[in-house]
């Protein structure tokens, strides 16, 4: 046992040194783009699934690694935050065309414009668009616009808030146009959006069909013969947390990797104590 223990430590230090050698240079993820959600539904089934496997197999290792891999897998294998982002800059241009239309209809100034689309507003943006209309009548448009950026927190919707912002400040004319090609953009962004998706799903469908491969090559052999009996010893499983950990940090690499890159915002307030 500690003959394995000192070979992994050589071994990470082995590759950390090679690393400083190299120059390699890790991705740095903020925290708050560290986010992990996870239904209750499946959390109860991960650890219903990890006790199962643990009480079968007397695999301590092997019950955490399902039940690490019945929660993770799909989050990793199929992300909703690029699938949320499209729908809602769908729904964004969806809106800001009918706000351009109702304003070159003469419908008054922008918080008149703005009450009166809310009532055809996507159902995406149907809580934000409202909550957008009340905040306008107690604080004001500009703090309202703000805050309905800051809650969407997305670089489109601080584009088309930033439009209305200066017209509210300057006047003038113009802002018609520059809503209805602010749609048009958006929706030649949300076709090419949904392109490089399809394309981003190819490795993850690979990655489901080879976790497939692996489970049922795993439960053919614990069910027909006796190659996994040396699991059960300490060794084996410090050699099976081992494996589940390079399992585990290859699907996080792959799953970083097929992730888009999220656009900065430009709408914020950088000084302590304020957002925007």
């Amino acid at each position: 046992m500690t003959s394995i223990l000192c070979g992994v430590g050589v071994a990470l230090g082995l590759c950390a040194i090679v690393a400083g050698l190299i120059g390699l240079d890790l991705p740095r993820i903020p925290r708050r783009a560290i986010r992990f959600p996870v239904r209750p539904a499946l959390l109860a089934a991960g650890l219903a699934g990890g006790v199962v496997a643990w009480l079968v197999t007397g695999w301590p290792v092997g019950g955490l690694a399902v039940a690490a891999g019945v929660i993770a897998g799909p989050v990793l294998l199929r992300p909703t935050g690029v699938r949320e982002v499209i729908e809602r800059r769908e729904a964004l241009a969806e809106w800001i065309q009918r706000l351009a239309g109702l304003l070159a209809a003469g419908a008054g100034g922008i918080d008149e414009a703005i009450a009166r689309s809310a009532r055809t507003t996507p159902t995406v943006l149907a809580e934000p668009i409202m909550a957008l209309v009340a905040r306008t009548r107690r604080l004001g448009t500009e703090p309202a616009l703000r805050q309905l950026a800051d809650e969407l927190n997305d670089a489109e919707v601080d584009a088309v808030v930033a439009s209305l912002i200066l017209r509210v400040h300057a006047g003038g004319t113009g802002l018609v146009e520059v809503l209805q090609a602010r749609a048009a953009t958006l929706r030649q962004q949300v076709q090419a959006q949904l392109a490089l998706e399809a394309e981003r799903q190819k490795p993850r469908t690979q990655m489901t069909i080879v976790m497939v491969i692996v489970t049922v090559t795993v439960l053919g052999l614990l069910a027909g013969s006796h190659l996994l009996d040396s699991y059960s010893s300490a060794q084996g499983q410090l050699w099976m947390a081992l494996v589940a950990g390079i399992w585990a940090v290859a699907f996080w690499w792959a799953h970083h990797l097929t992730r888009p890159p999220r656009p900065n915002r430009f709408l914020v307030d950088a000084r302590p104590g304020r957002r925007s």
